[in-house]
């Protein structure tokens, strides 16, 4: 009985050292998985967060980065060769040592710009406890780490594109620079690394005049009153001026301000001394005076004096080039001869309408929208009251503009490229009459210009707008507006994709400026605009003002509600107020919207462009990547 009891004590106690050695072996290897899973899943983890801060650097290429790239192209690119960088030489292609040249001096101010804007960026997320690390290298050096051991950058390079004939030639160049881009995880004792080849792609072009809300070369009106911004100021895109600006109380920018701080501009360049600063009026109207940018107070980017402070939202420039505005109409007057309309002198009428098939133009239904869609845009031009051609042209790639003749409709050119030149005048641009006439609603008068139409209205002389001219389809559907508390609240531009748009041009000459005129004329002659007249489009005059006629003496007349913007040698008056109450005693208010869409690059066909350089969406092209533990 003892020697069975003894043996069944040596298998319990066998039988547990083995059931101990086994769960112990389990448990060993379970927590050796544990530890395995752990660590790929941290290895997997901090390569994924490599892979994203390059996706960051990569979107940060194409948005931010552009913007300085701008900035660069603006102090190194060339405004006078036929090649923005490569020379002027004669050939189809610039020279490639001068490219690479040009393009190492970029690279170089690219390089300081892009640290600015990436060194020190964590853009891993902030629960994740990791460190992510991104660096683009433009150059042998960036956040002040070498290149990675056997990577090299070659040169920049020209990839396609056409040399430019002078002023108002749009061209497009297409440039590239070489960039590696290493970004780093770090995640406890994990670290792994991405490293990335590529080009940096960016095409070049002369940017358009429709950039701008304002632009002026004199801020200052034709004979020589001036011009001050005041609290009832709101311009929601860019705003330049060859001169200097006048402020008083608070003026209101949504985009960029810009001025050369030229005296006496001249019509091709700054005639007198240059002095970086704007006049201020005190709030009080008491007392006013030019600051120069060195003595502004705080600061330069927001200056303040005696309860005036504007507010420059997007930023303000005392000390841009001089932009010199075009001289001639060259290219308008060409492209209309091509494939537009020519008309050879002064035209009694100009209309534009978008309408079916029987030229009918759209009517709104109950809900306000206009109805049908416009199947053809309408123009209808004629030399006298009662000698008038017709023409029309549906959407679609090929644009064959129509010539009515009798009751039937004849082709007159194929692929109508949109310009209209008139070498004379335009009394009477109109759009359709409001439904009823006697309206003082621009909501009654119908579309213009059809949802698909690009056009634009030159003219040597002056051209004069007589009634409302609106988008079928407008890419916004309000102003900005001054809140009770001082405060503005932007327009709203929801349809930025909307494809119509109208440009309106009149270049004049030394001795006959031609002016873009809202008309104030007799009412018997069709002379005069109605009341708040909307006007969807970009006015230009080279020479003169955008204004309106007989200003000081029209009685009252609402608002002119622009959407798009003005390009005006001097500024030109649309009313006069009483300054005690701010109610208007002749003319017209402003109640201008700027086209968003202006900002993309859009503009009216064949419209003038500055000397400027402008640089349009960049692509970022990868060769290949590789990954590393370390």
């Amino acid at each position: 009985m003892r020697k069975s009891d003894g043996i069944a004590l040596v298998v319990t106690l066998v039988s547990i050292l083995v059931i101990g050695g086994v769960s112990a072996l389990m448990f060993s290897r379970m927590l050796d998985e544990m530890r395995h899973s752990r660590d790929n899943t941290a290895v997997i983890q901090t390569l994924m967060l490599a892979r994203g801060g390059a996706n960051v650097a990569g979107a940060l290429l194409t948005g931010p980065v552009k913007d300085r790239l701008q900035q660069v192209v603006n102090a190194t690119s060339s405004s006078t060769n036929r090649w923005s960088y490569g020379g002027n030489g004669s050939g189809s292609q610039p020279d490639p040592a001068t490219v690479a040249s040009d393009l190492a001096v970029v690279a170089g101010q690219l390089q300081t710009q892009v640290d600015a804007l990436i060194c020190g960026l964590n853009p891993a997320p902030a629960s994740s406890g990791a460190t992510v690390q991104v660096r683009v290298y433009f150059t042998g050096t960036a956040c002040g780490v070498g290149l990675p051991a056997g990577v090299q950058l070659p040169s920049g390079r020209f990839v396609d594109g056409a040399p430019r004939g002078g002023t108002g030639d749009n061209t497009l160049q297409q440039y590239s620079l070489p960039f590696v881009m290493v970004s780093e995880a770090t995640q406890g004792i994990y670290k792994r690394n991405v490293v990335l080849q590529g080009e940096y792609r960016f095409p070049i072009g002369r940017s358009s005049f429709a950039r701008y809300a304002l632009f002026t070369n004199v801020h200052a009106a034709r004979g020589g009153g001036d011009v001050w911004f005041t609290d009832r100021t709101l311009f929601d895109g860019p705003v330049h001026t060859n001169q200097y600006f006048r402020f008083y109380r608070n003026p209101w920018f949504g985009g960029e301000v810009t001025s050369a701080g030229c005296a006496s501009p001249g019509v091709s360049s700054c005639s007198g001394s240059v002095t970086p600063g704007a006049s201020f009026m005190s709030a009080d109207g008491s007392r006013q005076t030019f600051i120069a940018e060195s003595s502004m107070s705080p600061n330069a980017s927001a200056p303040t004096y005696r309860g005036t402070q504007p507010a420059f939202t997007d930023g303000v420039s005392w000390r841009t080039s001089f932009i010199r505005l075009p001289d001639n109409n060259d290219r308008q007057r060409d492209a209309a001869n091509d494939r537009g309309l020519y008309f050879t002198s002064n035209l009694y009428s100009l209309d534009l309408y978008a309408a079916d098939d029987n030229g009918n133009p759209l009517t709104r239904d109950l809900s306000g929208r206009w109805q049908p869609a416009a199947t053809y845009q309408y123009i209808k031009a004629c030399t006298s009251s009662s000698s008038c051609t017709e023409y029309r042209y549906a959407d679609g790639p090929s644009k064959v503009l129509y010539r009515k003749s009798g009751s039937s409709w004849v082709a007159v050119q194929s692929n109508f490229n949109g310009v209209i030149y008139v070498d004379g005048n335009i009394n009477r641009l109109r759009g359709p009459s409001r439904v009823p006439a006697i309206s003082v609603d621009s909501n009654d008068a119908p579309p213009a210009v059809a949802r698909f139409a690009e056009i634009t209205v030159a003219a040597r002389g002056d051209i004069r707008i007589t009634r409302d001219l609106k988008y079928e389809s407008p890419p916004c559907s309000s102003s900005p507006t001054r809140n009770l508390d001082g405060s503005v609240t932007r327009a709203t531009c929801d349809n930025l994709g909307a494809n119509n748009i109208l440009g309106i041009y009149a270049q004049g000459t030394s001795s006959d400026p031609g002016d873009v005129l809202i008309g104030g004329g007799n009412i018997s002659d069709g002379l005069r605009a109605p009341q708040n007249i909307a006007i969807h489009g970009v006015l230009m005059s080279s020479r003169g003002v955008v204004g309106v006629e007989n200003y000081d003496s029209l009685p009252p007349s609402g608002d002119v509600q622009l959407l798009g913007g003005i390009i005006e040698y001097y500024y030109g008056a649309f009313g006069t107020f009483n300054p005690s109450t701010g109610v208007f005693v002749t003319g017209y208010g402003r109640k201008f919207t700027y086209d968003q869409r202006m900002l993309s690059g859009k503009a009216p066909p064949y419209f003038p462009t500055t000397e400027l350089d402008e640089v349009g969406t960049p692509r970022v092209i990868s060769f290949g990547q590789r990954e590393q533990v370390y």
